[in-house]
C-alpha cells in the first residue's frame, strides 16, 4: 500500500484505513527501534502522523486514531529517553533533528515527543524548551487539530514542568514555577480559543450537533486548570496571576457552554483555602457571564463546596474527641436549644476565620445574583436558596438569624409576588420548597430549632395541604424517633399550629398518624403540674377539631390527665387540693366530648371506670361518685347487645368492688343500682352470673392500707338466693347444673371467708340439690335435652363450642366438693357433710 502523501495536503479517508495505516507504521517503527535505526524509526512514525489530517473524521474518530497514535509515540519517547542515558544519542540533537520533518503537525508530535522526554533529564533546558514548544504550537491553528495536539503537549510535559517553588532561584534553566504556571495558562487560553472556535465551523444547521460534539470535548480544555490545581502555588499566586487570567479568558470568550464549564472547574478544582479568599471575584465573574449561561448550577457547587469543606475539616479534628459535625448538631438537645446559642462555637468559625464573615459575604453575593438575573426562574432561585440553607444549617447552625433569612427571603418575595402565585402551583416547585421546609427538620432532632426560625412558619403556612401534611407527618416521626421533650407551652402550641393539618384531617388514611400523634403526647411533659395541665388543654382544644376521629386521640389526654392528679398532690403547689378538683373536671369534659363526638362510648366508660378508680385512690369519693354515674348513663343509653351488656357489667361491679373511700349511703347507692342492671340482663345465665358476682360488691376484700370496707352478710346471702332462684328457672338442665355448680363455688367461697350469713346448712342443703339435679340429668333421655343447641339458654361469656358434657359437669361437681370434703378435719367444714 502506497502511504506516501505530499507534505501539509489534507487527506480524506475512513478511519478504519486510518488505523490500518497507523498499525502497520508502529509495527515497522517498533522493528526499526529493536535494531536501531532511529531515522527510519522517524519516518515510520511520521507517516502515521500524517493521519492525524484527515479531515473526514469526527471529534470521536479522531479521538480514537489521537489515543492509538500517542501511544505509539509514548513508545518511540521511552525509547529516545532509554538511548540518551545510555549515552547512545543525545536527546537535544533529536531534538533539533525532528525539526526538519516535512510536515507541520508531524513535526510538532515529534517536537513534544522529544522534547518531554528530554525534559525529565537532569541537565534539561527546562525553561527553553517550554517556550520553544509552547510557542510552536500555535503553528496549528485547526480547531480540532490544535485543540488535540495542545492536549498532548499538556499531558506529555505533566512531569517535566517545574512545580517546587523551593528550587526557583537553584539554576534559571530549569525554570521556575511562574513559568509553570504562565505555560499551562497560556496552553489553556489557546485551547480555550480553539474549542471556541470548533463552534463555528460549518452550517448552522449543525449547531445542534457541534454543541453536542464539543460537549464531549470540554475535558481536554479544563484539563489545563486541573494541572494548574496541582502546582505547589500560594494565595497570592493564585489571586493575583492565575485567577484573574483564567477569569479573564471565561468572560472573554463569550462562549456560554466554555463559560459555564470552566467556571464550574475553577469552583471544583482549586483549594477551597484560595475560594474562600477570592468569593468576591468567583461571583462577580459569574453575574458577568452571558445570558444564556444557567448561573444556578455554578452558585450551588460554590456553596455545596463550602458546606463539604467544613463537614470535611471538623470531622477530620474531631475524629479524635467528639465525633462528626453532623453528629454534634444532632446531639442538640432541647435544653441546649432553651438555653440560647450565643456562647457556642459554630462548625463554621472552627474552621473559617471569623473575620472572613463568610455568612454575610456569601448571603450578599446570593442576593446579589437573584438581583442580577431578572429573568431567572423562580425553581432556580429556589435550588440556590436550598444550597445556601444547607449552608448555614450545617456550618453555622447555633447562628439561626442567617437560616432565617432564607425564609425571610422565600416569604416576602416569593410567596407574597402575585406575579409568582400561579408559579407556585406548579408541582415541582411544590417540591422544592418542601425540601427547603424539611432541611431544619431533618438537621436537627428537635422541633423547637425550628421555632427559632420566625419566619419558616409563616412560609409553612402558605404551603398547600398536602405539603403541610407531609411535614408534620415527617416532624412527627423525628420527634418520636429522637425521643425528644418539649417542655415549653409555647413550643407546643407551636407544635400543634403545624401538625393541626393531620389532626383537621378526617379521611380514615390519617389514622395511622393520629395513632402517631397520641404517641407525641408521651412527649410533651413538664416537671411543673401547673404548666402540664395548660399543655393538656392545649392538647384538648386541638383534638376535638379531629371530628369522630377524636377517639384516637383524647384517651391518652384523659389518662395523662388522670395521672397528674397525683402529682399535683405529691408536689403540694399552692392550692394544689382546688387544682385538682379543677383537673377531675377536666377529666370529665374530656370523656363528655369523647362520648359525644367520637361514637365511642364503650371507651368513654372504660375511661370513666378509671377516672373512678383513680379518683377513688386519690381519696376524691365526690368525683369517684360522679364518674361511676356516669358510667352508668352510658351503660343505659348505649344500644348493645347482650354479650357486650354483660362484660360492661361485670367492668363495673369489679371496679365497684375496689373502691374504699365512699360513705356508706353513696357505696350502697351504686352497688344497689348495679345489682339491679344485673337482674335485669336480658338471658337468665347472665341474670344469675350477674347477681353472683354483684354479691362481691356487698363483701369486699381486706387490704393492707387502713381502710374501711364494706361488708353486709344478709345482702350476700340475698344475692345468692337470687341466683339460685333464677338459675332453677332455667329450662334447659344443662345450663341450669352449670349454674349451681358456680352458685356452689361461691358458697364455698364466702363460707371460707367467715360471712355470718352463709350456714353450714344452706351449703349441705346446696349440695343435696345439686346432686340431685345432676342424676336427674343422668337420667333423662338425651331427646329431651333442649341442649342440642348449647347457645340457645347458655351465658354471655360462655365459649360453649361443641357444647358441655354430661361428664364434664359431673367431673366438676366432683372436684368442687372433694375440694371441700378434703377440709373436714376443720370442725367447721366438717357441719357441711354432717347435715
Amino acid at each position: 500500500m502506497n502511504t506516501t502523501v505530499p507534505v501539509n495536503e489534507e487527506i480524506s479517508r475512513p478511519l478504519e484505513e486510518s488505523l490500518v495505516i497507523c498499525k502497520q507504521s508502529s509495527r515497522l517503527m517498533q522493528k526499526n527501534l529493536q535494531t536501531g535505526k532511529l531515522m527510519d524509526a522517524f519516518r515510520n512514525c511520521s507517516i502515521s502522523l500524517v493521519e492525524m489530517r484527515n479531515n473526514d473524521l469526527s471529534p470521536k474518530q479522531y479521538y480514537e486514531l489521537y489515543m492509538y497514535t500517542t501511544e505509539t509515540l509514548r513508545r518511540l519517547g521511552d525509547a529516545l529517553l532509554e538511548t540518551h542515558l545510555n549515552g547512545t544519542h543525545h536527546l537535544m540533537d533529536l531534538y533539533e533533528l525532528v525539526q526538519y520533518a516535512g510536515s507541520v503537525l508531524p513535526r510538532l508530535y515529534l517536537m513534544i515527543t522529544v522534547g518531554s522526554a528530554y525534559l525529565e533529564t537532569p541537565k534539561a533546558l527546562v525553561k527553553e524548551i517550554m517556550n520553544d514548544l509552547i510557542d510552536m504550537c500555535a503553528g496549528v491553528q485547526h480547531p480540532l487539530r490544535g485543540l488535540f495536539l495542545r492536549h498532548y503537549l499538556l499531558t506529555q510535559t505533566r512531569k517535566g514542568l517545574p512545580q517546587d517553588p523551593d528550587h526557583d532561584n537553584a539554576d534559571p534553566t530549569k525554570g521556575t514555577l511562574m513559568d509553570s504556571v504562565r505555560f499551562l495558562l497560556l496552553n489553556f487560553t489557546e485551547m480555550n480559543k480553539l474549542w471556541v472556535r470548533i463552534q463555528h465551523l460549518g452550517p448552522m444547521k449543525d449547531y445542534v450537533r457541534r454543541t453536542q460534539e464539543r460537549n464531549e470535548l470540554k475535558v481536554l480544555v479544563g484539563l489545563n486548570l486541573v494541572r494548574l490545581s496541582q502546582l505547589n502555588f500560594n494565595l497570592d499566586t493564585y489571586k493575583n496571576e492565575i485567577l484573574p487570567a483564567i477569569v479573564e479568558q471565561i468572560i472573554e470568550c463569550r462562549d456560554p457552554l466554555a463559560q459555564e464549564y470552566l467556571s464550574e472547574v475553577v469552583c471544583q478544582v482549586f483549594p477551597d483555602e484560595m475560594h474562600l479568599e477570592t468569593l468576591d471575584i468567583y461571583f462577580n465573574t459569574i453575574m458577568k457571564l452571558n445570558r444564556g449561561v444557567k448561573l444556578t448550577p455554578l452558585v450551588i457547587c460554590m456553596v455545596n463546596r463550602l458546606t463539604a469543606y467544613v463537614q470535611r475539616e471538623c470531622e477530620a479534628e474531631a475524629s479524635d474527641r467528639e465525633g462528626s459535625v453532623n453528629q454534634t448538631m444532632q446531639n442538640l438537645s432541647l435544653e441546649d436549644q432553651s438555653s440560647g446559642f450565643e456562647n457556642k462555637i459554630c462548625p463554621g468559625d472552627k474552621v473559617i476565620s471569623p473575620s472572613l464573615a463568610i455568612q454575610e459575604v456569601l448571603w450578599t453575593y446570593i442576593v446579589d445574583v437573584i438581583n442580577a438575573r431578572n429573568g431567572i426562574a423562580l425553581g432556580d432561585i429556589v435550588q440556590i436558596l436550598s444550597s445556601i440553607l444547607n449552608f448555614f444549617l450545617q456550618c453555622y447552625p447555633y447562628q439561626t438569624q442567617y437560616a432565617d433569612r432564607v425564609f425571610q427571603l422565600i416569604n416576602e418575595r416569593i410567596l407574597q409576588q402575585a406575579s409568582f402565585q400561579t408559579e407556585l402551583k406548579e408541582k415541582s416547585l411544590q417540591k422544592s420548597l418542601y425540601s427547603i421546609l424539611v432541611l431544619p427538620i431533618v438537621s436537627f432532632p428537635s422541633f423547637s430549632y425550628c421555632l427559632n426560625l420566625p419566619n419558616f412558619l409563616p412560609v409553612f403556612r402558605a404551603q398547600p395541604n398536602n405539603i403541610r401534611y407531609d411535614i408534620a407527618k415527617l416532624i412527627l416521626d423525628k420527634i418520636i424517633e429522637k425521643e425528644q421533650l418539649i417542655s415549653d407551652l409555647k413550643d407546643v402550641q407551636e407544635l400543634f399550629g403545624v401538625i393541626s393539618v393531620i389532626i383537621k384531617n378526617n379521611g380514615n388514611d390519617t389514622v395511622e398518624d393520629l395513632k402517631t400523634i397520641a404517641i407525641l403526647v408521651h412527649y410533651l411533659y413538664n416537671e411543673d403540674p401547673q404548666v402540664q395541665i395548660e399543655i393538656l388543654r392545649c392538647l384538648k382544644d386541638n383534638f376535638v377539631q379531629a371530628g369522630e376521629n377524636v377517639k384516637y386521640l383524647l384517651p391518652v389526654v384523659v389518662n395523662k390527665c388522670i395521672f397528674l392528679a397525683r402529682e399535683f398532690r405529691l408536689f403540694k403547689c399552692v392550692d394544689w387540693a382546688e387544682k385538682v378538683r379543677v383537673l377531675w373536671d377536666f377529666v370529665n369534659a374530656c370523656i363528655v366530648i369523647l362520648y359525644n363526638h367520637g361514637d365511642s362510648a364503650e371507651l368513654s366508660l372504660v375511661l370513666y371506670l378509671f377516672a373512678a378508680e383513680m379518683a377513688d385512690i386519690e381519696n376524691y369519693p365526690d368525683f369517684a361518685y360522679e364518674f361511676f354515674t356516669q358510667a352508668f348513663t352510658i351503660y343505659e343509653e348505649s344500644a348493645l347487645d347482650s354479650r357486650l351488656q354483660y362484660q360492661q357489667l361485670l367492668m363495673i361491679t369489679g371496679k365497684l368492688q375496689k373502691t374504699r373511700n365512699f360513705s356508706v349511703d353513696d357505696y350502697d347507692t351504686l352497688i344497689t343500682k348495679c345489682t339491679l342492671y344485673a337482674s335485669k340482663l336480658l338471658k337468665k345465665p347472665d341474670q344469675c352470673r350477674g347477681i353472683l358476682h354483684a354479691s362481691h360488691l356487698w363483701w369486699q376484700n381486706e387490704t393492707t392500707e387502713e381502710t374501711v370496707i364494706f361488708r353486709d352478710p344478709k345482702r350476700v346471702l340475698e344475692c345468692l338466693q337470687k341466683s339460685l332462684k333464677i338459675a332453677d328457672s332455667c329450662m334447659d338442665q344443662i345450663t341450669s347444673l352449670k349454674l349451681f355448680i358456680n352458685i356452689l363455688e361461691q358458697y364455698f367461697y364466702y363460707y371460707d371467708q367467715r360471712c355470718d350469713s352463709i350456714l353450714a346448712k344452706h351449703i349441705g342443703g346446696l349440695i343435696d340439690l345439686t346432686e340431685q339435679n345432676m342424676r336427674s340429668l343422668l337420667a333423662s333421655s338425651p331427646n329431651d335435652l333442649i341442649a342440642n343447641d348449647p347457645n340457645a339458654y347458655a351465658s354471655s361469656i360462655w365459649e360453649t363450642v361443641g357444647g358441655f358434657s354430661v361428664d364434664n359437669l359431673r367431673n366438676h361437681l366432683e372436684k368442687t366438693t372433694d375440694l371441700a370434703a378434703k377440709r373436714s378435719e376443720d370442725e367447721r367444714w366438717a357441719r357441711i357433710f354432717s347435715t
